[in-house]
């Protein structure tokens, strides 16, 4: 693709934004019409929106991929959808409040907590909906599992006060991140693209110092996520190194500490390894000797 071409995609994909439109691939709309087979959208969708996707996709072909993948040893899966989803999805389009009873640690349960809902999630590793909510009575931000909750019932909230509820939870959202600089080593510059996508879901900003021919890449992170963050530094190993968040920096120094002391060899075992190491081999030296008939007494 020339210079030109590309300078015309981005005003094509620029306008495009602009109007609020979305385009999509035939590969997009084919895994779609394959995702509302699943037995789970006409719990998930509402009868007259299933309806019209399944209209408006009804011409596109089947994505069958059973014949061309294999699955084994499969583990139970349990249904990505919840009751609650829709119920809660209704509250935040509505900015609308709850009164929420659930379940905490050790068996205790919380009654009748008043919160804001403003998000659900989905996490892939735990495979567990969440809901955020704002606290006004604690000026907290919360996170609970929806399998936690017990009842939740929906409040009514004046505009005025859910603008203030808002306006509070992006001043806490912003007051839980920092920033993290990582460097990519030289030899590694050609790798930039493969360590940018592992750090795909965050904030950043790339820059290059020419003196020293490096990328330094800020992170925008929530300071819940820093363990996910140490992860990702782990697997891309002696590629990058983090620059400047001295608590990151110290549990990294502990990490690879306690990695290279399960590979050291205390002095006593190393010695008693080599000793037995000549044994056996003076052993071995001496049998083969006894085999030789020129070398037999």
């Amino acid at each position: 693709m020339n210079l030109f071409e590309k300078m015309f995609n981005y005003q094509m994909m620029t306008r495009l934004n602009e109007t609020g439109l979305f385009t999509w691939t035939s590969q997009e709309r084919a895994w779609l019409r394959m995702m509302l087979n699943h037995p789970a959208a006409p719990e998930a969708l509402d009868p007259d929106t299933l309806e019209k996707m399944h209209n408006m996709l009804d011409t596109e072909q089947d994505l069958n991929l059973q014949d061309y993948l294999t699955e084994k040893a499969k583990s139970q899966e349990n249904s990505v959808f919840h009751p609650l989803l829709k119920p809660i999805r209704q509250m935040i389009l509505h900015h609308q409040g709850f009164r929420l009873t659930g379940r905490v640690r050790h068996g205790r349960t919380s009654q009748d907590q008043l919160g804001f809902p403003y998000k659900l999630e989905y996490s892939m590793v735990k495979k567990e909906w969440y809901v955020l909510w704002y606290a006004p009575l604690y000026n907290r931000l919360m996170s609970t599992k929806l399998h936690s909750i017990i009842a939740v019932e929906a409040e009514p909230t004046q505009p005025e006060t859910a603008s203030q509820y808002t306006a509070q939870i992006a001043i806490l959202t912003e007051n839980r991140k920092t920033t993290v600089t990582i460097e990519v080593l030289p030899e590694y510059n050609q790798e930039l693209s493969r360590i940018l996508y592992a750090f795909s879901c965050f904030e950043k900003q790339v820059e290059f110092v020419e003196a020293q021919q490096t990328y330094r890449i800020e992170l925008t992170i929530p300071r819940n996520e820093m363990d996910y963050v140490l992860s990702k530094m782990r697997f891309l190993g002696k590629r990058v190194r983090i620059a400047d968040h001295a608590a990151l920096r110290e549990r990294m120094s502990e990490t690879a500490a306690r990695v290279l002391a399960r590979y050291a060899e205390t002095e006593p075992e190393a010695q008693h390894e080599q000793t037995s190491g000549g044994a056996r081999s003076h052993s071995i030296e001496k049998s083969f000797a006894n085999a030789d008939g020129s070398d037999s007494a």
